[in-house]
């Protein structure tokens, strides 16, 4: 499901950076790059509840910006606003998964 939405999301988001002109990032950021060094270096069910736990703090934080970015009327504000509920649903099963552990 992430992979899938995401790379459905990333090719609008570029669709979107490129009608207003933008250059879209090359690959993630150092904070990005940090967490997956951490991440990729756990297994099992460390690696299981540290995945969870950090797909619940990101997405909470994702839609918070959607929402502000959604109030745009431009292309940005066009992406965020059609993305809020896939993020939503990939909160809601990102808390399953944290309830699980």
């Amino acid at each position: 499901m992430l992979s899938t939405d995401h790379a459905a999301a990333n090719q609008k988001a570029l669709n979107a950076a490129q009608a207003l002109g933008m250059n879209s990032p090359g690959g993630p950021n150092a904070k990005q790059k940090a967490d997956h060094d951490k991440m990729s270096k756990m297994t099992g069910a460390g690696f299981d509840k540290m995945f969870a736990t950090h797909m619940v703090a990101d997405h909470q934080k994702d839609i918070a910006e959607y929402k502000k970015a959604s109030k745009s009327k431009d292309a940005a504000g066009e992406y965020a606003s059609g993305q809020i509920d896939t993020l939503q649903k990939h909160l809601d099963t990102a808390k399953s998964l944290k309830a699980g552990n």
